[in-house]
């Protein structure tokens, strides 16, 4: 006997209740826990000095770059490292243990 995929509403309702759970849990997981280390993303198009012009701005340093140009892990010395990456420009400021093999370029070794 053939199974039965689910179909039409009742479908439509599972994975709206799936969406609908995991959404938050994913937002709790990814909010910066202090203003220390920060992943922070720019909007895509911004080149690398871009980047590094609006997190000196934000009185922050670079310490690790994404995988792409506008991505990179800043660390901050003083209280307030969120509000003024935002204020400077930032599209996201997350956790950069939740993510962080997705955002973070690994190190190039040297032989």
């Amino acid at each position: 006997m053939a199974a039965r995929r689910a179909s039409g509403w009742p479908a439509v309702l599972v994975a709206a209740a799936l969406l609908a759970s995991v959404l938050p849990i994913a937002w709790l997981e990814a909010r910066p826990r202090n203003d220390r280390d920060v992943a922070v993303m720019f909007a895509p198009w911004t080149t690398r000095g871009a980047v590094l012009a609006r997190v000196t701005i934000a009185e922050g340093l670079i310490v690790r770059e994404g995988i792409i140009d506008s991505i990179v892990v800043v660390r901050g010395g003083s209280a307030g490292l969120i509000d003024r990456l935002y204020a400077a420009g930032a599209w996201a400021v997350v956790d950069p243990v939740a993510f962080g093999g997705c955002l973070v370029r690994s190190p190039r070794r040297t032989t």
